[in-house]
């Protein structure tokens, strides 16, 4: 991703291998009727625009091994369908992963009451997963905010433990994923952090987080180059407590 690195204030000082790389996205513009793929006609002309340009920057290039996974959710299944027509990937499987899913959510009404009292706006739903004691503490409302972090870096440790015991010789592996909001938003902060960036994160529809995973000889740990809209930083995930630590 050499195109996508942004205003790095690091950088590797002797390059590690490469172990794989991830672009994980969020499913574009959807009814949310969790029907066919659940997309308007906006969000679908985004994915496939999305999928044309990644290609034509070189983002997903012929010296990628391309492994498509998605949350089982309509919108994300539709998404990476038309992410992937624009780039020609159409004949590449496509992989279901639950780790990726939404928030699991025992009370609906509930939460969308809270949903209209922040007027739909997705910003302050972001700063209401981490200030709002109902993101962590009523799990018969919403699943904990803390749960859904664990899912996302349970995924990052399954991918590192597949390629160790199932390396590509020539070629770099490169995950494209889609999945929502309150997944992605813990990367972005736990990366970014907070306080240097002043908001909580929430990614529009089909932002992308772009992910490098290197092999820095350290069993216990990974670095990761992790790129977000113009911000590039590296981090070291620990395999042992699944959790980023700025460097």
């Amino acid at each position: 991703m050499e195109n996508k690195t942004g205003n790095s204030t690091e950088s590797l000082e002797e390059t590690p291998k490469l172990l794989f790389k991830v672009s994980l996205m969020r499913h574009e513009k959807p009814y949310y009727k969790n029907e066919g793929h659940d997309l308007t006609p906006e969000g679908v002309d985004r994915s496939i625009m999305t999928g044309k340009k990644l290609k034509a920057d070189g983002i997903i290039s012929d010296n990628d091994e391309i492994i498509l996974m998605h949350s089982p959710v309509a919108r994300a299944k539709g998404t990476l369908d038309f992410v992937a027509q624009g780039a020609g990937l159409e004949d590449i499987p496509k992989i279901e992963i639950d780790q990726l899913r939404k928030s699991d959510m025992p009370d609906h009404q509930a939460f969308m009451d809270r949903f209209n009292e922040v007027n739909g706006d997705v910003e302050r739903l972001a700063e209401d997963h981490y200030k709002n004691p109902m993101f962590e503490e009523r799990p018969d409302i919403i699943e904990p905010h803390s749960h859904k972090k664990d899912r996302l870096y349970r995924s990052f440790e399954y991918l590192i433990r597949w390629f160790e015991n199932h390396p590509v010789e020539t070629k770099t592996p490169h995950i494209i994923a889609v999945s929502h909001f309150e997944i992605i938003t813990h990367i972005i902060d736990d990366v970014f952090g907070i306080e240097n960036t002043g908001k909580y994160h929430s990614p529009g529809f089909g932002e992308i987080v772009y992910i490098e995973a290197y092999d820095i000889g350290d069993k216990d740990k990974v670095k990761l180059k992790v790129t977000y809209n113009e911000l590039s930083k590296e981090v070291n995930f620990n395999r042992a407590d699944r959790s980023v630590e700025v460097i």
